[in-house]
Formats: structure tokens, C-alpha cells, sequence
């Protein structure tokens, strides 16, 4: 149908005065061509429906075969999606509304039936099922969607969800409608501002997208991609917000392992040399800005070779994976242990002085001495030796510090191993 500048009319009418009526109204219309197509019963109008297409039937209630509401229920089976206009002798409003109930999409009285009228009647009708035709399928796209979608009013309160919030959230249909979504899926996990700043930037009329920590139903916290857009009316206030959800949980699982691994040791779990280098430095530059100090310890598992060589590598890596477990045990949230390379470790200390540096490291010295490694050639055991350095704001110098922490720990090894050597100028 091209704009209804042609429109197919199915008649189904039993009295010849009123279907000359109608069809004489239709042709006086200079804009639109009507065909009509007239038959006298339900019975020849189904017979018309299956041999040609039709824009929309106008039905007479009062048929030979047929009358009065019963009409309107048989002829919607077998029209189908096709609009139905009702041409009635009454001007009874509840008549009215039962026959729109019974099927019919509106309905005109036969002594109104004026070609403006007429015309009138059937342009809505057309246009109004072709609208609720767009509806529908919008509506059916949404259900479809893989991304949660939910709609609220201006105050925030949910007003439809499709299926696929009830996935994410765990929360039904009959749960959400007229609840806000803070109500069900909050997490805690965001403070006040995060909240405030997305609220200033909606009622500003703005769009807001931005990732957030929410909770299902079941208490699980889960990843979410949010969108969030104002719905104004015509005249520019506020009367909607419609939320797009999308669950980015496996993602950022995925972007968390990735980084575990760019910044990890695979082995002990402990940062790399990358990762340790980039926070060393760090640290010295706060230190040159803000003041204070760091200790650096560097650390060496004694005869690790040894270990390989008489017991295997597989022993090798036990060992070096009970060591990190001790070393991550006594290290603090902002201290970066890490593994430099084969059996050599390193810890960065902030805000540590030289003292409590060595209590650190003597604690080190005890709990590695205790480490027994079970091997059918018998008990491995090992020692760690311990070199440290200060970083402070006369000596910022991170890889000098580490220099320095190297140089100390050379020394406890070759003056014995299993002790603590710190760096004197």
C-alpha cells in the first residue's frame, strides 16, 4: 500500500441500496482510489478472501448467513490480521465497544456514511493497525533481544522489562513493574557520587553509558554494560528512561586473567620484572614529590641449583612456589613482590624504614629455613639470602636503590648465605 493512495475494499453488505451507498461514497473521493469488491454473505467474503488481497472489509452486522456480534467474531477468524471496519445501524456506544471487543478495529453508522466520512474512517483504520503492526513488531524485537532492556518512568520506577532482564537480574516480570532497579539489582559496590553524577547527567536530558557492579536476585555481584536514554515528550520534559543492559561479566574475566598474566609470574604469582620495575619507579618519583622513604629487599633462594640438579625441576618449582606463598603471607596491599627471574626475588616496601625492613626479612630468613619438601631421595631443604637497600628522598634513585640491594645481597651470599646483608654507602 503506497501512502493508501489505493485501497482494496472488501463489502460484505446483503441490502443492494446500502452497498451502492457505499461504494457511490468511496468513488467521490478525489485523492484515493477505492476498488470495492461487494458480496452479499460471510460465505461468498470468504470465498473473495481467498482469491484476492484486500486493504480492509467493511461488514454489514446483519447478514443473511450471519448476525449481530456473532459476524464480527467469524469474519476476524477468517480475515485474519485484516482490518475490519463495522457499518452499523445503531449509534449505541456500548454496541460500539462490544463489537471492537468482539474484533472489529472500528466501526461506522450507515447514516454517516458521507464519502469524507467514510473515507476518514477507513484512513485511520488502515493507519492505526499499521501502527500497532510497527508496535508489535518493535515490542517482539525487544522481547527478542540478547541485551536486557528496561523501561521507567520519569521518577525512575520500572514500567516494562523484556525477558532478557529477567535473565540477568533473576527478578520476573510481576517483581519488577513499579520497583526501581536500585531496588533489585544495587550492589553497594558504587558510592553515592557514582550515582549523583549519573543522575545530574540524565535529568540534564543527556545520555549516560558506563560500566557498573550490580547484584542478581541470588546475591551473585555480575558485570554490566549500562546505557541509559531520556525520553522526552513534544514539548522537551522528561517522561521515560529506557536502559540497555548488556552482562559483561566473561569479559571482564577475560580482560582480568589477560592482565593477571601481562603482570604476574605464571609459576609463583608473584608480579613479573615488568610490573615491579614500573612500581619501583613510581615510588621514587612519590618520594621525590611527597617525601618519605621505601625499602627494597632483594632476595635469593641459597644452592637452588643444587635443588634442580639432585631432585628434578619439578621439585624445583615446589620450591619456588612455597617461597612466594611465605613472601606473599608477610607482604602488605602496597607492597610489590615479585620474582625477577629464575630463583631471584625482589619486594618493594613504601613508607618502610631500614628496621622494619629487617624484621620483614628475618621473618623471611626463619619461615624458609622451615620449609620441608617431601622427595623418595629425601627432605629438601633451603635458605634464602637477603640483600636491602633505602630509597628516600636524598637517594630517589630506584634502579640505583636496587643496585645497591643487589650488591648487599652478593654479599651475604658470599660472606655465608642464609643472612641478611643491608647496604651501607
Amino acid at each position: 500500500m503506497n501512502e493508501f493512495q489505493y485501497i482494496h475494499v472488501l463489502l460484505v453488505e446483503d441490502e443492494i441500496g446500502d452497498a451502492h451507498l457505499v461504494k457511490s461514497a468511496l468513488k467521490k473521493n478525489k485523492e484515493i482510489t477505492f476498488d470495492v469488491t461487494w458480496v452479499e454473505s460471510l460465505s461468498l467474503a470468504i470465498q473473495a478472501l481467498s482469491e484476492n488481497d484486500f486493504d480492509v472489509m467493511l461488514l454489514d452486522l446483519s447478514l443473511s448467513d450471519s448476525d449481530g456480534l456473532k459476524t464480527v467474531e467469524i469474519a476476524r477468524k477468517m480475515a485474519g490480521n485484516l482490518p475490519i471496519v463495522v457499518l452499523t445501524g445503531r449509534s449505541d456506544t456500548d454496541f460500539a465497544l462490544t463489537a471492537l471487543k468482539a474484533g472489529a478495529n472500528d466501526y461506522m453508522v450507515k447514516g454517516d456514511c458521507g464519502f469524507d466520512g467514510l473515507t476518514r474512517v477507513i484512513r485511520y483504520t488502515l493507519l492505526r493497525v499499521e501502527m500497532e503492526t510497527h508496535n508489535k513488531l518493535l515490542v517482539a524485537a525487544l522481547n527478542a533481544a540478547a541485551n536486557a532492556i528496561v523501561i521507567t518512568n520519569k521518577d525512575g520506577y520500572i514500567k516494562w522489562i523484556n525477558p532478557a532482564f529477567s535473565r540477568l537480574t533473576g527478578y520476573s516480570e510481576q517483581e519488577s513493574l513499579g520497583k526501581r532497579p536500585s531496588d533489585l539489582v544495587k550492589s553497594g559496590v558504587q558510592d553515592l557520587r557514582f550515582y549523583q553524577e549519573m543522575w545530574e547527567k540524565l535529568l540534564a536530558g543527556e545520555h549516560w553509558r558506563g560500566e557498573i557492579i550490580n547484584k542478581h536476585k541470588d546475591g551473585e555481584l555480575y558485570h554490566e554494560e549500562l546505557s541509559i536514554a531520556p525520553v522526552k515528550n513534544s514539548v522537551g520534559d522528561i517522561v521515560n528512561f529506557i536502559g540497555i543492559k548488556e552482562d559483561i561479566s566473561e569479559r571482564k574475566a577475560l580482560e582480568e586473567k589477560l592482565q593477571k598474566l601481562a603482570n604476574t609470574d605464571s609459576l609463583t604469582g608473584l608480579f613479573n620484572r615488568r610490573v615491579f620495575l614500573e612500581r619501583l619507579k613510581q615510588e621514587s618519583e612519590r618520594i621525590v614529590r611527597l617525601g618519605g622513604f621505601a625499602a627494597l629487599l632483594m632476595l635469593d633462594l641459597d644452592f637452588f641449583k643444587q635443588i634442580n640438579d639432585t631432585y628434578g625441576h619439578a621439585t624445583g618449582d615446589e620450591a619456588l612456589r612455597q617461597f612466594s606463598k611465605i613472601v606473599r603471607n608477610h607482604s602488605r596491599s602496597i607492597d610489590v613482590p615479585a620474582r625477577l627471574g629464575g630463583e631471584e626475588f625482589a619486594i618493594l616496601l613504601p613508607s618502610t624504614n631500614q628496621h622494619d625492613a629487617e624484621v620483614v626479612a628475618e621473618r623471611l630468613c626463619q619461615e624458609v629455613s622451615e620449609i620441608a619438601i617431601e622427595h623418595s631421595k629425601g627432605i629438601v631443604k633451603m635458605t634464602v639470602s637477603i640483600g636491602g637497600a633505602l630509597i628516600s628522598a636524598d637517594n630517589s634513585d630506584g634502579e640505583l636503590a636496587l643496585s645497591h640491594a643487589d650488591n648487599a645481597l652478593y654479599h651475604a651470599k658470599k660472606t655465608g648465605r642464609n643472612k641478611i646483608c643491608w647496604f651501607e654507602e
